[in-house]
């Protein structure tokens, strides 16, 4: 059986609904099939028995009633010549008549009716028979001089076309209603017969629209969610899975479609973080440089500079108040520098207390002018810590304007050089490189 659980454990969606279809259809198809073949073996072979023994009756029926006429032939011809082979002949028909008069019997035992009309005929064979019989038992010359027999010859000869009369009024009145039920009985069959075709088309129609509605509304809408699942996992998470249909699946699709939003907002989120620097939330480290090499490798000639800004003295704050307070002077020199950068230039922390700033299409005047104004956005107040106590803090700031062909590396090697020109020249203060390019 484990193979069979192995195969079964494999099958699809629409394999294990085609299954469950089959099995519901089963029964009725079963039934169907069952009882077509209870209604053939006790409707249908017994009524075409019936059929089969009124035409058996009939044929008896015809027969006697020829052999009425050989047993008139027969009597008549012994009468006319005597001849004894006559007599045989009347021997042999009229032991065919009585076997047939058997078989009537039996046919006819359910019938009272035709019990009743086969019964008096056969009287009037058994009363003919014994005229015939006292007929053919003399000498063809004694019957002139035996009045009694000429007279069983007469009766014999008036009676024998009544009787064959009466059996012909049997079969015609057995012929005719034997034709009727047999019409009307093969009309009903066909009729039966047809209706259990129909009954069985319709099952297998209807188990073929149950497949078709099941594979409309569960199978693809699966095959949305499962299609939808796929592009999520491919990166492709801008395009909904639409399900309308079976509600569960829409709220399976509803629920997966707010999942994948999740996610993408997650990881929007995630992307965010990845570019920002965790204690000042400025673009960090990696960005710099991407940003760096971005302007610097298409050159197309505008201007642009960098901005190198360090914090004066910042080891003697860590050294003095402990690095918390100095994580808490960078978060407030971030924000007053990201306060005072003209919107949408992008500020990064570049590491420790440095910070960079990044000027499209500006010469060394705009680049100076910027410098001098973050330089005052945060030497003109102290930082406040929580605990009220005051801090000054100063900048110095280098500055480097980018040139035709250089790489992002000399361009910072150069602001670099300023920062530290601002330094010696006693902090507070900005710088340009003097090698840079001006505008």
């Amino acid at each position: 059986m484990d193979w069979a659980r192995r195969i079964l454990y494999r099958q699809s969606l629409r394999g294990w609904m085609a299954l469950a279809m089959v099995l519901a259809v089963l029964p009725l198809l079963t039934s169907a099939v069952v009882g077509y073949a209870v209604y053939h073996r006790t409707v249908v072979s017994p009524f075409r028995d019936v059929l089969t023994v009124q035409h058996a009756t009939l044929v008896s029926l015809e027969r006697i009633h020829d052999d009425y006429w050989q047993v008139a032939e027969a009597v008549n011809g012994y009468l006319l010549s005597g001849d004894a082979e006559r007599a045989a002949r009347y021997t042999a028909v009229a032991a065919e008549v009585e076997a047939q008069f058997e078989r009537l019997s039996e046919a006819v035992a359910a019938d009272p009716a035709l019990v009743a009309l086969i019964g008096v005929a056969r009287a009037e064979w058994s009363a003919l028979a014994r005229d015939a019989e006292t007929v053919l038992a003399r000498p063809r010359e004694g019957l002139a001089g035996a009045v009694p027999d000429i007279d069983r010859v007469a009766a014999l000869e008036r009676e024998l076309p009544v009787a064959a009369q009466g059996l012909e009024q049997i079969v015609e009145r057995l012929r005719s209603e034997s034709e009727v039920h047999h019409a009307a009985a093969l009309v009903a069959l066909r009729r039966l017969e047809i209706g259990a075709a129909a009954a069985l088309v319709l099952s297998v129609l209807m188990m073929g629209l149950g497949a078709w509605v099941v594979n409309r509304a569960i199978v693809l809408g699966t095959d949305r969610l499962v299609e939808g699942a796929r592009r999520v996992a491919s990166g492709q998470r801008e395009e909904p899975v639409a399900v309308t249909v079976p509600p569960e699946l829409a709220a399976v699709a509803n629920a997966f479609n707010d999942m994948t939003r999740t996610i993408v907002e997650q990881e929007a989120r995630l992307r965010e973080f990845g570019r920002r620097d965790a204690l000042t939330s400025l673009l960090n480290r990696r960005e710099f440089d991407h940003a760096l090499e971005q302007r610097a490798a298409p050159w197309t000639g505008e201007p642009y500079a960098l901005l190198l800004i360090d914090i004066d003295r910042f080891k003697r704050i860590n050294d003095t108040h402990g690095h918390a307070v100095g994580d808490a002077v960078l978060r407030a020199v971030a924000l007053r520098l990201a306060a005072s950068t003209r919107q949408g230039l992008p500020l990064f922390r570049y590491g420790g207390e440095e910070f960079a700033l990044l000027l499209d299409r500006a010469g060394a005047a705009e680049a100076l002018a910027e410098a001098e104004r973050l330089r005052h956005a945060v030497a003109e107040e102290p930082v406040e810590l929580e605990d009220g106590t005051r801090i000054a803090v100063t900048i110095s700031v280098g500055i480097a304007l980018g040139a035709r062909g250089q790489a992002g590396a000399e361009l910072f090697a150069a602001a670099d050089r300023a920062l530290y020109a601002a330094k010696d020249a006693g902090r507070n203060c900005s710088r340009m490189d003097p090698s840079a390019v001006q505008a």
